[in-house]
């Protein structure tokens, strides 16, 4: 009685992290079903996703529950999500860069899922009968010898390789092209906005370099087989919390995420049916040195800098000039981002600050007076510049007047 006991208490734990997954992903594809109509086109993407995702790990718990005929009917649409999780989440980081609408030639990444699916599907008709003695024998059991195999039987084996090949393939190219794509966003926004909190998609980007390593760790659960889970069950625990921990942080960050490239993209006058740039201004640019002069200029008399919402904009506005002239300026001239020339003078001004001696100024005094929206950022900001805390900074220069 007590070993049917812990019998019975074993494979209830086992069944909870057969699901766990699945759970987590029905939990986000009904958040984002609820907003679905109020969403932005990136949680939109986002709830496909989801809602891929749930079909992909229900097939899992079908799979490791051992339902071997009802896995028998779901395996070819198991194999489409399989092959479209990782590209769906790419196009999920285009709609995160890119306001431009999705374009059918957009979707083509999808397609050898697509292809697949239909493969497996055609030749699970064609093996008919022995569609459930197939499942039972090649993904329950160890590979049968293929030329022992029906022709239908043998397009099922030949798929299976196939979509390994496919799997691990795609999972490289997604993984290079949408930490590419994040990175050039980054770079954008650090290039317009002179206060970028909540506007870079840091979150998005760390969650892709977890999302790699899940990757690799798919590559892995993947060549070693599911069937090497169902001999261990209790191996499955592993990628059972790590596959729901990722599942989780990636609707969470999502659904907390606001898009901005419509709003960023409409500030730099981006023109979605020319594809191109509209100029602000058509004068003549200024040469290269007196480019600099005017912007330091207009920092240092105006002290535009502390304005919290400045826009790269605001300061080709004030100078005559253009966005493009005064970012080509900046990022070639003087090799850093708009965001990071206007925290140089707002650390230079920060610490007027904390060193006059006419007057005391709390910290969160400084941090207003001084542009920034947020006083994380400017510890963060303040740190990287000097190596040091503003208290630490203030601390050695009253040292350094001391001992003069």
């Amino acid at each position: 009685f007590i070993f049917l006991q812990i019998k019975k208490r074993k494979l209830m734990i086992e069944s909870i992290f057969h699901t766990l997954p699945f759970t987590v992903c029905l939990f986000w594809s009904v958040i984002f079903l609820i907003e679905y109509r109020r969403a932005d086109p990136a949680k939109k993407l986002l709830t496909f996703f989801m809602i891929v995702c749930s079909f992909l790990y229900f097939s899992h718990a079908v799979y490791f529950n051992k339902n071997i005929p009802l896995f028998s009917v779901i395996e070819s649409l198991y194999a489409f999500c399989t092959l479209a999780v990782y590209p769906l989440y790419y196009l999920y980081i285009c709609k995160l860069t890119d306001p431009k609408p999705f374009q059918i030639k957009n979707y083509w990444i999808l397609i050898p899922s697509i292809v697949i699916s239909l493969w497996a599907a055609l030749f699970y008709v064609l093996l008919d009968d022995n569609r459930i003695s197939f499942v039972e024998n090649n993904l329950f059991d160890s590979l049968q010898n293929v030329n022992n195999l029906s022709f239908a039987a043998k397009g099922q084996s030949y798929r299976l390789v196939i979509m390994k090949i496919v799997f691990i393939f795609q999972l490289i190219l997604i993984c290079f092209f949408s930490l590419k794509k994040l990175i050039r966003f980054d770079k954008q926004i650090k290039n317009y906005y002179a206060n970028t909190e909540e506007k870079e998609l840091t979150p998005i980007k760390r969650l892709l370099i977890v999302f790699i390593i899940y990757a690799f760790l798919s590559v892995i659960a993947n060549h070693v087989g599911r069937v090497f889970f169902l001999q261990e069950p209790w191996l499955v625990i592993i990628p059972s919390l790590i596959f729901s921990s990722m599942i989780f942080a990636i609707g969470y960050i999502g659904y907390k995420h606001i898009l901005i490239t419509d709003e960023l993209y409409k500030e730099t006058n981006y023109d979605i049916a020319d594809k191109s740039i509209v100029m602000e201004t058509t004068q003549t640019p200024y040469m290269s040195s007196q480019l600099g002069e005017a912007i330091n200029q207009l920092m240092e008399e105006k002290e535009v800098f502390r304005q919290k919402g400045l826009l790269i904009t605001d300061v080709a506005r004030e100078i005559g000039s253009n966005r493009t002239y005064v970012s080509n300026y900046i990022n070639k001239e003087l090799n850093i981002s708009f965001s990071e020339f206007i925290n140089i003078y707002r650390i230079k001004f920060a610490q007027s600050l904390l060193t006059d001696t006419n007057q005391s100024y709390s910290m969160l005094e400084i941090i207003e007076l001084s542009g920034f929206s947020h006083e994380g950022s400017f510890y963060r900001t303040f740190k990287k510049q000097t190596g040091l805390t503003p208290a630490q900074w203030r601390e050695q220069q009253c040292s350094h007047i001391k001992s003069l």
